[in-house]
């Protein structure tokens, strides 16, 4: 809070996509508590309500499924006749899939290289089909253009805006048995660098954030529990991390305080990835 009480995004309209649990639960959190109006865009409308009447302030739910372009350029005209305009836009929204084969393997190959056993491919994107491939593109991909390209229309006329984009580390190191995913989190970061540098010179900043293992609902449901602490046991910090410390950095660089940070990738990992 500033020394004439002031908050740090009071005034200010936040829209938050995949709010309604886990990281996106945290994030819209931390934005009420520091003065926003939030928007929890979330494709589970009891789960958006949900986040959006536990926090403080004004906030509301609204359901969208950002793969879904149409749908996406309503919830933004609706957000900004009962919010405002958007000034803060976390493209957090996403899927995971679980390739319980895959995991199966993981587990026989760490085995295998430490008894030095013969090794073998994860065999994952073999079996991966079209289907699946195409839905966690869309979704992670196609969502944040989505969104990114109905909060531009606003921004660029205001002058005056702030982007931050969820990765991954598996865009930073590729995750074993989800080239999907390492796919559509690593477009995130080129998405980033690409509009960062288009729309810096309309006063407008985008970032992303590429968390390492951090205990939500996509990860504890979607990781065999077999693999998990073999996992963990590969960060440095000897934990998983919090939603809180992905909703922090996403607070700074919509901030005022990050006014010369753009087109940059922050990665908190405990040390997994440096």
């Amino acid at each position: 809070m500033s020394e004439d009480g002031r908050r740090r995004f009071d005034g200010r309209v936040a829209v938050v996509t995949g709010g309604g649990s886990g990281l996106g639960e945290a994030i819209s959190l931390a934005f009420a508590r520091a003065g926003a109006r939030v928007a929890v865009v979330d494709i589970r409308t009891d789960a958006a309500e949900k986040v959006a009447g536990a926090c403080e302030g004004e906030a509301k739910g609204y359901a969208c499924d950002v793969a879904d372009p149409a749908a996406v350029q309503e919830t933004f005209e609706a957000i900004e006749r009962e919010l405002g305009p958007p000034e803060v836009l976390v493209n957090n929204a996403g899927i995971a899939r679980r390739d319980q084969a895959a995991q199966d393997r993981m587990l026989g190959e760490l085995e295998a290289a430490m008894t030095g056993s013969e090794r073998h491919s994860l065999g994952a994107t073999v079996r991966l089909s079209d289907e699946d491939w195409d839905r966690m593109i869309r979704v992670h991909l196609y969502g944040a253009f989505h969104c990114t390209r109905e909060a531009l229309k606003t921004m660029e006329a205001r002058g005056r805006g702030a982007i931050v984009n969820m990765s991954s580390v598996a865009a930073l190191q590729g995750l074993p048995g989800s080239p999907d995913y390492s796919a559509a989190k690593g477009a995130l970061i080129g998405l980033t660098k690409s509009v960062a540098r288009e729309v810096i010179g309309a006063g407008i900043r985008v970032n992303a954030i590429a968390p390492g293992g951090i205990r939500t609902p996509m990860v504890t449901e979607e990781v065999d529990p077999r693999l998990l602490p073999l996992l963990i046991a590969q960060v440095p910090a000897g934990a998983m991390g919090e939603p809180e410390h992905i909703a922090a950095p996403a607070l700074h660089l919509c901030s005022d305080e990050a006014s010369y940070t753009t087109g940059q990738v922050v990665s908190p990992n405990g040390g997994l990835y440096t």
